[in-house]
């Protein structure tokens, strides 16, 4: 029995959508040539082919050119103004461009998918996060959320927004939510640790970032998690340990020489840290080697030279309350009481938040 010949349509329909699963097929594995000529091939059968815009799309935004993609996103909503996957790679478009506002202007725009698709939600919500509009972040998330409660994007957005608010302990909240279901997850675990850290729960910080560690022995975020910690209980041999670890795969790390000679002042070892110190501004000027050397000076019983560094950091960064307030210690150390004092009330007014300018409050009465 001789089949019948397809009608012409169903026969270009049939051919498309084949051209469409190969394309799709060949964008998962990662073969972007198989799949533009797939694309461009479909184009040309239909040109305004929403699978083929939205794919044409993905192909440029997977090779990384997401100012070429965003035009076929465009054509796929003007013919399709529901279409949620092009509306979702526009988003991840200007959200690599770093066009946070653009993120917003669309989801207004196209309010009808916004409104309804959790994914959707959580990009406008990262996006006013990322601009600082927290408020409006959180009710994007939340907005998210009731419609998925388990989104997980949601709830990792939702712990990096309380982080910023430093609203740790919320933050905390919405991470453990995601350990629930993934405990080996070493970046959770790693900013739980932060999160605990910032509140200066360090023995609680501590038992995170060694399960993060146990899984990836080398992770720099849960050593450097580790040593900061038990740099904050004031154990620097400890801490030691840990930025030697972190120093025998990054040995030129600045931060970690900066904060491995703190720890050897901590420990009392003055003129070993002092050469760390100089070890980094070898290479050129470092801001926080010169607060560490200066801070270093003074403890060893050098104030003139230390408070020669501490002005010349002043005059470079007026905004950074740390040289005023190691300054006002020094003076304060070697009696010139009514000078610290004044100074202190000088700053106190200009950095009144300032976690540091706060701490200080209660010795100098202000």
């Amino acid at each position: 029995m001789i089949e019948a010949e397809k009608p012409p349509e169903e026969e270009k329909f049939s051919k498309i959508k084949a051209l469409a699963k190969e394309a799709y097929r060949y964008l998962d594995q990662g073969r972007f040539k198989e799949a533009r000529e797939r694309l461009g091939i479909l184009l040309e059968e239909d040109p305004g082919n929403t699978y083929g815009l939205v794919g044409l799309g993905d192909y440029f935004t997977k090779t990384k050119q997401p100012g070429e993609a965003i035009p076929y996103y465009r054509q796929c909503l003007n013919k399709d103004p529901s279409n949620k996957f092009s509306l979702m790679g526009l988003m991840n478009c200007y959200r690599d461009l770093g066009s946070l506002k653009k993120i917003l202007e669309v989801a207004e725009e196209f309010k009808n998918i916004t409104d309804s698709d959790a994914s959707i939600l959580s990009r406008v919500a990262d996006a006013h996060r990322k601009l600082k509009n927290y408020k409006e972040s959180e009710e994007f998330y939340m907005a998210a959320l009731r419609i998925n409660s388990k989104d997980q994007y949601v709830i990792v957005g939702l712990g990096h927004l309380f982080f910023a608010c430093q609203r740790y302990l919320e933050a905390i909240q919405w991470w453990d939510k995601l350990l629930e279901t993934q405990p080996k997850n070493i970046k959770i675990l790693t900013e739980i640790g932060n999160s605990y850290r910032k509140i200066k729960d360090f023995d609680r910080a501590i038992e995170y970032y060694v399960r993060a560690e146990s899984l990836d022995p080398k992770n720099f975020f849960a050593l450097y998690g580790l040593a900061e910690s038990f740099r904050g209980k004031k154990e620097f041999k400890i801490a030691i340990s840990f930025w030697e670890r972190i120093l025998s795969f990054d040995p030129e790390n600045k931060l970690i020489i900066n904060r491995y000679a703190d720890s050897l002042r901590g420990l009392g070892e003055y003129d070993r840290a002092l050469e760390f110190f100089n070890r980094i501004l070898e290479s050129g000027e470092d801001y926080f080697a010169l607060l560490g050397k200066a801070i270093t000076l003074q403890k060893k019983g050098d104030p003139i030279q230390a408070e020669t560094i501490y002005n010349s950091l002043i005059l470079k960064s007026p905004n950074d309350p740390r040289p005023y307030l190691e300054l006002i210690d020094l003076w304060w150390d070697e009696g010139k009481k009514e000078k610290a004092v004044a100074k202190y009330e000088e700053i106190s007014r200009r950095f009144p938040t300032h976690e540091g300018v706060l701490e200080k409050a209660d010795r100098f009465k202000v």
